[in-house]
């Protein structure tokens, strides 16, 4: 079950006797066992029916908690959030576990809300069949704007919805192999929201680490304009905030077939939607890809990749310095454009 399954689920009182809660973002599993709490516990004895616990403890203290009859309330929740129970509980603990879920006590509600977790232990097997399972992923891009149009509200905040877009696109949250999560978006929508100044794309790039591909689309802008001396200038910014200038070539010679075969599947009459499933790239790389592909030529993007493929050549053999085969190959893009 998903998020937003689950949470309308809960949010309607039915909530089940055992949950493992995994995934990604963390934010939000951290909410949803709040929430939780708050929302089944009554408040004032919530310290003495909410008991957790983040790593492996003696099951028999655990089992003891368990058992004992809530605080001036009709329930008591178990929580077992990132202890490793699920991963390098020994066998006797583990037995001691499993005896307890499966003669739960009325009372009791046990979550589990483990990031590792080893499929071959019997608790998890256990677990598989006789629980609610909840997958907390990364949100979608939709759910991203929502999410980010209401935390500015939260903090009183305005912001476009162009604006928040770009600053969606800057803070690489949605890219797969990104390691950010709700935690960092938030506190970057914080920092904004506590500036005086209206959020603009300038004051975002100001506050915030620009993805290196996002320069990247700046240099090529750069390119198809022959602003060469704007080009070289982002080049050199990369290079001194410490890329690799083997990382900023491949980045280039990728954007440049990328809009070569955008090109080719626009003339086709393929949307970038699907042009960006077919070439495996980002909805925005797509996007990007196929207004670049307006500005060029079929012909002349066959140039530049032969021309680039001599640069790689030359990168991998010659002894010149990398920084000055990417100078030379910009002011030859611009020649060929």
């Amino acid at each position: 079950m998903d998020f937003m399954t689950y949470f309308k689920k809960i949010k309607n009182g039915d909530l089940d006797r055992i949950t493992l809660i995994t995934g990604d973002e963390v934010y939000l599993i951290d909410n949803l066992i709040k929430y939780i709490g708050e929302t089944y516990l009554m408040p004032s004895y919530l310290d003495f029916n909410y008991s957790i616990y983040d790593q492996i403890t003696d099951m028999d203290t655990v089992v003891g908690t368990a058992n004992t009859l809530p605080f001036f309330d009709d329930k008591r929740i178990v929580l077992f959030q990132n202890s490793g129970v699920l991963k390098s509980s020994k066998d006797e603990q583990e037995d001691k576990l499993l005896d307890l879920l499966k003669n739960i006590p009325d009372h009791l509600y046990v979550i589990f809300a483990e990031v590792e977790i080893d499929k071959r232990k019997k608790t998890y097997k256990y677990l598989s069949k006789h629980s609610q399972i909840v997958n907390v992923e990364k949100l979608s891009r939709q759910e991203l704007v929502k999410w980010i149009s209401k935390r500015f509200k939260t903090y009183e905040k305005d912001i476009s919805l162009h604006i928040l877009n770009y600053l969606i696109e800057m803070i690489n949250y949605l890219e797969e192999s990104s390691d950010k999560n709700l935690y960092d978006v938030d506190n970057i929508i914080r920092m904004l929201s506590g500036l005086d100044s209206e959020i603009t794309e300038e004051v975002i790039n100001q506050y915030i680490e620009v993805p290196i591909e996002q320069n990247i689309f700046k240099m090529m802008d750069a390119i198809s304009t022959k602003e060469i001396t704007n080009a070289i200038q982002i080049l050199n910014q990369l290079i001194n905030n410490g890329e690799a200038e083997i990382k900023i070539f491949f980045l280039i010679n990728q954007q440049f077939r990328n809009i070569l075969k955008t090109k080719l599947l626009l003339s086709e009459g393929h949307s970038s939607s699907t042009i960006a499933s077919k070439l495996e790239i980002h909805p925005f790389v797509a996007k990007k890809a196929g207004q670049f592909a307006s500005q060029f030529s079929v012909k002349q993007l066959t140039e530049i990749i032969s021309m680039l493929e001599e640069v790689d050549t030359s990168m991998k053999s010659s002894g010149t310095a990398p920084t000055l085969l990417i100078e030379k190959a910009i002011f030859d893009i611009a020649l060929i454009k």
